[in-house]
């Protein structure tokens, strides 16, 4: 075997698609340092299966994805391919080439693919195992790995010796070995716990069975004679209802002579009574007119008194009210006479009030009209004042100028040019300065924005790292959050499956949609809450499995498939015809205050109202106790008659039996799914921590982000700042310029100086004219003032007039004000007078009519008194005579009254012998039906409990007389209560329980069987493995002290077991004596030593047995040139027998080597290979 091609895309440094070809002999791997050479064997040692990050130079296994670049991004995956020479099957694939690939995605995903398909790594372990190429072995040595060696436990240099022996097929397989008998011993305990609790289980169950027997044999012997006394029932009471039925019909004539009587007798009490009640109505009405004739009367009288009285008070009204309108008739003539007087005064006043608002008007009319004159007066002149003002101060002002334009001129003139120049040349200097310190301060400017742009920068490769950190974070919880995914599919899957029911129960659960009543298994339809889980998974046992159905046919239909099937067995619960099973009264209350009670184990869980019976059934008479001593002394209360649970999984038996100890279930599946449920939860909080740390991914990218922008932004700052500060440099040095141009300038200052003495002579004439003009102003303006000042004095005047008349005015105003409340009151007292006359005229009007009224009434009641009197002598008459007639009338009802008293008695003599009949034929009749519903409810008990009719009853009546059967009956029902509650399906389940107990017992010892068949392998795997590594440890040991001095030129060596006499355990020491040297301890070697007395071994392991491949990494880098030659010519030794490929930059190592391939970095960051020869590699070395 050997490796023929490395095929590695995205690894590390390479970021390109890169192929080496590998032949028999040896290779090599050179190029400077830091070009990734050691990228080649750990790309090898990753795709052969290498899972520690550290060990490839990393923190995480994402690390060696390629990372990016200055010119280049990262990659989002690493894939490393080889391809080896399998044509002599040192490979257990059968393939004559076979192709091992290894890919890693950024995300965490990765793949492992054997001949282009997916793999485990495991079956890439597996395949090199025993190969040289194992995790062990000593074939690949990287840079570090020489330390590792010696610096290691004696314990782990065993690993070489066991690689070289062979020995690690073996030892995975002793370890598989193990692994099946931890899970042969782990089931042996669950099958000897089921044993034990069977055979537990089994002694209650065989006395409830036998009792269960002796239920059904009474129960029998009580149903023979209970039909017999049935049959013999029913005959007694046939002939009972004959006898009663002859005495109905007796009593049925008697009474029908007794209603015939009794008919005529009611007839003539009928007649009677209607004539009686003939005459009681003529008598009520001629009382009833009687009374209404004295009502009459009575009336009457009344009425004529209250006449008299109405007579009386109306005379006394009249004479009233004609004193009244007499009054009225006085008052009403003053009223108008004092309204006329008033009427003249009003009209007074108001002409008295028009003159003087007329003369108030024209008044302030004419004052006003003065003062609106005075005033545009006095605002014209105060215009023209102001106006003469503004040009006397214009004339002031040019006087001054010109005076300051004469001055300065002279000073000019007395001043040479130079002095006007210099000041110039002055402010020029000052802008230069100004200009130079502008300079200053935009540098400076400058350097601000440098700074800050370096702290910026520095910011974002601080965000960047904190990126970098939490999406790590977010990968290791996505992770994490996968991890629990796959737990969760795995259990839904489970659940899908019905992993872990009896064969049975798993089939019918999947194929229950072809039996609609079948509603599931017990552990599906219930919830339990977490503390109560063992309790109730202990205390439903095999029964968490049963099947629940809606009726027995689904049951029968259930177990006919599993027959049909040939698929085991089944529990079922059918729910019409489970038997309920709950605690007494007394019972529940005994438990209740027991200390440590938690609750009837139905009432713990929940479920739905469907399957109640079923719950009620299997838990109904099981309480679950906190601990044992509270289960102990609650059992003791109750006499040992419940099943008692405890949390921790002790039972307590009905009848006194305990189990208990260590509780190891393979197979709980409440726990399943309540695992699953927690696992949904997590999953719930791990996707919202995920979204969290998506968010802040999601922030730190905006912050970077706007990082940059501020980095783009202070940058254009800073160049914008640069190119000022140039501008302003070009500014300074035209300043420079402009200085040395005043120079020029100092040649025209005689010119400049004539002028000026011209301007001089213009301004003086100037002065002069203005001088004048102020003069001429001066006299216009005092004419102007006179003229405002008489203006002002005749406005006062005016204003003065004007308070005089304003005083008048309000006098005439008040004494307006006086009229005009004066009219109003007069107008208010005319109204009101107007009011009085209107109101007396109406009381006068109403008086007079109410006087014409009373008059009327007065003439009214004299007539009716009259005629009340005649009505009177009337009714007196006929009252008298209705009285006569009435007494006539209650004579005759006397004796209607007798006669109807007679023929009563003689109806009720009548009525109670005919009332004696019925009760007699009532009383017949109950007797009848009660013998009918008697022999009815015999004949259904007959039909529903037996399904006899009374014919085959009476075949299989017994013979004995009817009381000693009556008392064999008594003696069985008392028997049956004795035996209690008796579970009568304990006679299957006994059966079935037994059954099941002999199978698990062969099971064990079958179990017993494979353990000791384990034991027995495993410890010849020991000797094997044993003797292999003592064999190769003789044989390395002896090359290895062969070598050494052929290695080192001298000296000794030799491999020593710090514990020979366990050879399965022992640990390896090295022992070597260099050249010249005392024998020391491995870490005091120089590391050329060491790494000499590491490539010995390696020589001496190949000797050995020979590896197809052997990979070193720069281990000869400590060796000076003679050991290096030496290690070159050991490698043409044995590279007829092993493929060697040596990562090296020494000379005498490339010397030694068939092919060579060079690794450079013309592009930064990114490694490129390239076929070179071995001249071309020692000229670049020695560069």
């Amino acid at each position: 075997m050997q490796l023929k091609t490395l095929e590695i895309v995205g690894f590390k440094s390479f970021a390109n698609r890169t192929v080496l070809h590998f032949d028999h002999g040896t290779t090599g791997i050179v190029g400077p340092n830091g070009s990734g050479k050691s990228n080649i064997s750990e790309a090898i040692r990753w795709a052969l299966g290498e899972q520690s990050a550290k060990s490839l130079r990393g923190d995480k296994m994402a690390d060696v994805i390629f990372a990016g670049s200055a010119t280049r991004h990262p990659l989002n995956r690493a894939t490393v391919t080889l391809t080896f020479d399998n044509q002599d099957h040192t490979l257990s694939d059968q393939h004559d080439e076979v192709e091992v690939q290894r890919v890693l995605y950024r995300d965490g995903s990765s793949a492992f693919k054997l001949n282009q398909k997916n793999c485990r790594l495991k079956d890439i372990v597996n395949l090199f195992m025993d190969s040289g190429l194992g995790r062990e072995s000593f074939s690949i040595i990287s840079q570090g790995k020489i330390a590792a060696i010696f610096n290691s436990k004696p314990e782990d240099r065993r690993g070489f010796i066991e690689e070289t022996a062979g020995v690690a097929l073996y030892k995975q397989r002793k370890h598989e070995a193990e692994l099946q008998l931890k899970t042969t011993a782990s089931n042996l305990e669950r099958v000897s716990d089921i044993v034990t609790e069977l055979s537990q289980q089994m002694e209650p169950l065989k006395e409830q069975s036998s009792i269960a027997t002796d239920y059904l044999q009474q129960k029998k012997q009580l149903d023979q004679v209970t039909k017999t006394l049935l049959v013999r029932e029913i005959t007694e009471k046939v002939a009972a209802k004959k006898d009663q039925q002859v005495a109905l019909q007796q009593v049925a004539t008697r009474l029908k002579q007794a209603q015939a009587n009794e008919q005529t007798f009611q007839t003539q009490l009928t007649q009677t009574k209607k004539e009686q009640q003939a005459l009681q109505q003529v008598l009520d009405q001629q009382q009833q007119q009687r009374v209404e004739l004295t009502q009459q009367l009575a009336q009457l009288s009344n009425e004529k008194d209250l006449a008299g009285e109405r007579r009386q008070v109306a005379k006394e009204q009249l004479a009233t009210l004609t004193t009244q309108v007499q009054q009225a008739q006085q008052a009403l003539t003053t009223a108008q006479t004092k309204f006329a007087k008033q009427a003249k005064a009003l009209q007074q006043k108001r002409r008295d009030l028009q003159h003087q608002q007329q003369a108030l008007k024209t008044t302030t009319q004419q004052t006003q009209t003065q003062t609106q004159q005075l005033a545009a007066t006095i605002k014209q002149q105060r215009d023209q004042y102001i106006d003469q003002l503004q040009q006397q101060t214009t004339l002031h002002n040019e006087a001054g100028y010109l005076k300051r334009q004469l001055a300065q001129l002279a000073q000019q003139l007395t001043k040479t040019g130079v002095t006007a120049l210099e000041e110039q040349a002055a402010q020029w200097h000052e802008k230069k300065q100004q200009a130079q310190q502008q300079v200053t301060t935009l540098q400076q400017q400058r350097q601000q924005r440098q700074a800050q742009l370096a702290a910026i920068k520095q910011q974002v490769i601080q965000r960047q790292q904190q990126f970098e950190q939490a999406q790590q974070n977010w990968l290791q919880a996505l992770k994490i959050k996968q991890k629990a995914d796959a737990q969760l599919a795995s259990l839904k899957e489970m659940q899908a499956s019905y992993t872990g029911f009896y064969n049975g129960v798993r089939l019918l659960l999947q194929q229950r949609a072809t039996l609609p009543g079948l509603i599931g298994a017990v552990t599906e339809l219930i919830q339990v809450p977490s503390q109560y889980l063992t309790a109730i998974e202990i205390a439903l046992g095999g029964q968490a499995q049963a099947l629940v159905t809606d009726t027995q046919t689904v049951a029968q239909q259930a177990i006919a498939l599993l027959k049909q099937k040939h698929a085991g067995r089944a529990t079922f619960l059918p729910l019409d015809a489970l038997q309920q099973r709950q605690l007494t009264a007394a019972q529940l209350a005994q438990a209740q205050q027991q200390a440590g009670f938690c609750g009837c184990a139905v009432d713990l869980i929940t479920f739905k109202a469907q399957v109640a019976p079923a719950l009620q059934y299997l838990l109904g008479r099981v309480l679950v106790v906190d601990t044992l001593p509270h289960g102990v002394a609650l059992a003791d209360q109750l006499r040992h008659q419940v099943k008692i649970v405890t949390l921790t999984g002790d039972v307590l038996n009905p009848g006194g039996t305990m189990v208990g100890g260590s509780h190891k279930s393979q197979n709980r599946l409440l726990a399943q799914r309540q695992q699953q449920a927690k696992l949904e939860h997590e999953l719930q909080a791990m996707n919202q921590a995920l979204a969290e740390k998506e968010q802040d991914l999601n922030q730190l990218k905006a912050q970077i982000a706007t990082d940059q922008a501020q980095v783009t932004t202070l940058t254009t700052q800073a160049e914008q700042l640069g190119q000022q500060v140039m501008t302003q440099t070009t500014a300074l040095a035209t300043l420079k310029e402009q200085v040395q141009a005043f120079e020029q300038r100092q040649r025209a200052l005689t010119f400049e100086q004539q002028q000026t003495k011209d301007q001089q002579v213009k301004l003086e004439q100037q002065q002069a004219e203005n001088q004048h003009q102020q003069t001429q102003l001066t006299a216009t303006m005092a004419t102007t003032q006179a003229a405002l000042t008489a203006a002002e004095t005749a406005l006062t005047a005016v204003q003065q007039r004007q308070v005089t008349t304003q005083e008048q005015h309000q006098q005439r105003q008040t004494a307006v004000a006086v009229a005009q409340e004066q009219v109003q009151q007069l107008e208010t007292g005319q109204a009101q007078l107007a009011t009085t006359i209107q109101q007396a005229t109406n009381q006068l009007q109403q008086q007079q009519a109410k006087q014409k009224t009373l008059t009327q009434q007065v003439a009214q009641n004299n007539g009716h008194h009259q005629t009340t009197q005649q009505e009177l002598k009337a009714l007196q008459a006929k009252l008298t005579q209705l009285t006569a007639t009435v007494q006539a009338k209650q004579a005759q009802r006397t004796t209607f009254d007798q006669q109807v008293t007679q023929q009563e008695q003689q109806l009720a003599h009548a009525q109670s012998s005919s009332q004696q009949e019925r009760g007699s034929a009532v009383r017949l009749r109950t007797a009848i039906e009660q013998f009918d519903a008697g022999i009815n409810q015999a004949l259904t008990q007959l039909s529903q409990d037996y399904q006899l009719s009374y014919e085959a009853a009476q075949a299989e009546s017994l013979t004995t007389a009817t009381a000693p059967l009556r008392q064999q009956a008594k003696l069985l029902k008392r028997g049956l209560a004795e035996l209690g509650n008796v579970n009568l399906g304990a006679i299957d389940t006994y059966q079935q329980l037994k059954k099941r107990y002999d199978f698990l017992n062969a099971q064990q010892a079958d179990l017993l069987e494979a353990q000791a068949q384990l034991d027995r392998t495993m410890h010849a795997m020991d000797q094997e493995v044993a003797q292999r590594f003592m064999t190769t440890f003789e044989a390395t040991a002896k090359a290895f002290a062969a070598l050494f001095p052929k290695m080192f030129g001298g000296g000794q060596a030799t491999l020593k077991l710090t514990s020979p006499e366990a050879p399965l355990t022992t640990g390896i020491d090295i022992i070597v004596q260099p050249p010249g040297k005392k024998l020391q301890q491995l870490s005091l070697l120089s590391g050329g030593e060491q790494a000499l007395t590491a490539i010995t071994l390696l020589f001496a392991l190949i000797e050995v047995r020979p590896v197809p491949l052997c990979i070193l990494d720069e281990v000869e880098a400590a060796l000076d040139e003679a050991n290096v030659v030496r290690f070159g010519n050991f490698l043409k030794h044995y590279h007829h027998q092993t493929q060697f490929i040596v990562i090296t930059h020494r000379k005498g190592t490339m010397m030694a080597l068939d092919v060579l391939y060079g690794v450079t970095m013309q592009e930064s960051g990114v490694s490129t290979v390239v076929s070179v020869s071995v001249e071309a590699a020692m000229e670049a070395t020695n560069s």
